[in-house]
């Protein structure tokens, strides 16, 4: 469950007048289903999210009901449940066999909160780095870029537990999690870091295994740009993760795409797939390339991409044809969870690997030198 959808189904809620908890995994130690960073939305009805499933999750969830009924006897929006923290030794106290120790965090959103999730939901939509912070055993939540937070002056010790936790955080990737003690004030607080998807996926095509694909990765942490000139071909809803581009000439867009993405050709021209093979293989900044078809059809790309200069070296790095080897079929639906699972598989997990910022809102584009059919 990716946090741009968290985020709006938590919105959704409240514009109904409901109040929702939410439940974070705030630290392990040992053996655990999920790290922290991970999270779920618990109302009086429904799930969203899980923190790892299993008798954990089921004890979860009654104590985040539990807060909802508390909190709808309250009538003084003063008197509600904090946010707090609940420790589960998983083998003692709720038998399963991970044998680790989790921390949990529940904070109560109401209606009256819509403001920070609403900032949550803009900052996602800027595709940056940013943190939310609890106080524990308090009612207090905030939200906030991290570049923003990073850039206090270095002689700012009002806060140094905070500070200290922030920047061990930013050194991890992706989404994580923190509790923060700060003796001098004697309040506990959780930072969470959320971080957008590292995969960029450059799907050219919008045809059956393009759509299925789509469809497929909607969920999954990856942000998708997908180009084709048939603005009919397009989903009639659009995933929250992906950006529809309308261009004439898609191998015009190659030189707007970022370095390191990961590129699917699957457009209905083989005269297109060779246009952007080549522009590809030229540019050959990219994290993975792969093409739809067929061993013959590699071999006759191959051929003309030689006649047209390429070498061994570059043709290496073409991939077809694409899918998990292990997942067989030949539907549209098939091939793309085949895509997918080779996808995952080139996400990036090491600390090594840095935080990057992508400022690009996730919107539909219509450059101003293409026209839209």
């Amino acid at each position: 469950m990716t946090s741009v959808r968290l985020l709006d189904t938590l919105a959704g809620h409240l514009d109904t007048g409901a109040t929702a908890v939410w439940v974070g995994v705030a630290e392990v130690r040992g053996s655990a289903p999920r790290a922290p960073g991970a999270r779920m939305l618990v109302t009086r009805a429904t799930l969203c999210g899980t923190i790892g499933g299993g008798h954990l999750e089921l004890r979860a969830i009654e104590i985040a009901r539990q807060m909802l009924a508390d909190a709808e006897a309250i009538a003084n929006a003063a008197a509600l449940p904090p946010a707090r923290l609940e420790r589960f030794p998983l083998g003692a106290s709720v038998g399963q066999c991970c044998g680790g120790v989790v921390k949990l965090a529940f904070d109560l959103v109401t209606p009256a909160e819509r403001a920070w999730v609403n900032e949550a939901r803009r900052l996602e939509q800027l595709q940056c780095d940013w943190v939310r912070l609890i106080e524990l055993g308090g009612r207090s939540v905030s939200v906030a870029p991290l570049a923003k937070l990073s850039q206090a002056p270095s002689g700012d010790t009002t806060r140094p537990a905070l500070a200290a936790t922030l920047n061990r955080l930013s050194d991890l990737p992706g989404d994580s999690a923190a509790i923060a003690n700060d003796q001098e004030s004697g309040h506990t607080h959780l930072i969470e870091l959320f971080r957008p998807p590292e995969l960029h996926l450059a799907l050219f095509g919008a045809g059956h295994v393009g759509r299925a694909l789509v469809e497929v990765l909607a969920r999954l942490p990856i942000r998708v740009s997908w180009i084709d000139p048939r603005e009919s071909e397009f989903l009639a809803w659009m995933p929250r993760n992906t950006r529809p581009i309308v261009a004439d000439c898609p191998a015009a867009e190659i030189r707007h795409l970022p370095a390191d993405s990961a590129v699917l050709i699957a457009t209905h021209s083989h005269a297109l797939d060779l246009e952007l093979l080549r522009a590809w293989l030229e540019r050959g900044d990219f994290r993975f390339l792969g093409l739809i078809g067929s061993r013959s059809k590699r071999a006759s790309f191959e051929a003309r991409l030689r006649a047209r200069g390429h070498d061994n070296a570059q043709l290496q790095r073409l991939v077809c044809p694409v899918g998990d080897p292990g997942v067989i079929g030949k539907e549209p639906e098939v091939i793309a969870i085949a895509i997918a699972a080779q996808l995952m598989a080139l996400r990036r997990t090491s600390a090594a690997i840095g935080p990057k910022q992508h400022k690009s809102p996730l919107a539909t584009v219509t450059r101003a030198d293409t026209t839209t059919p």
